[in-house]
Parts: structure tokens; sequence; C-alpha cells
């Protein structure tokens, strides 16, 4: 993987994050019986993203983490 596909991925993965909020916010506002159903599977999905995905993601590339204008990809 070079640093555009890096970027590529952790742009998706973001979105994805997102996706799962605005959908946990829905969820949170269901009856307890839906919720219930819902809730656990959504976490478990956020937290494979934010500590498996994207960790080993910011591990290969470090500068990904606190990308600015100025990343140019470099790895530590």
């Amino acid at each position: 993987m070079d640093a555009t596909q890096a970027t590529e991925i952790r742009t998706l993965l973001l979105e994805a994050a997102d996706a799962i909020d605005r959908t946990n916010a829905i969820v949170s506002a269901l009856d307890s019986d839906d919720r219930a159903l819902l809730a656990k599977p959504l976490d478990e999905i956020s937290s494979a993203l934010h500590f498996e995905l994207l960790q080993k993601l910011y591990l290969r590339y470090p500068g990904l983490a606190e990308e600015g204008e100025g990343w140019n990809g470099a790895t530590a």
C-alpha cells in the first residue's frame, strides 16, 4: 500500500465511522428491544474500526493520524 492508498482507506474508514455514529444516535432512540438488538453489534463494529483498522493504518503511516495539508505520506 502506498501513501495515496492509505489516505483513501483512511477517508473511507472515517466516513464509515461517521455513519456508525449517526446510526448509534438513531438506535439510542429506539425502544429497548430494538436498541438491545442493534447496540452491541454497532459498538463492536465501531471498536474494530477505531482500535483495529485505523490503529493499524496509523501505525504503518503515523502521519495519517495527524494528517494536515502538508502530509506527504512519509513513514517513520
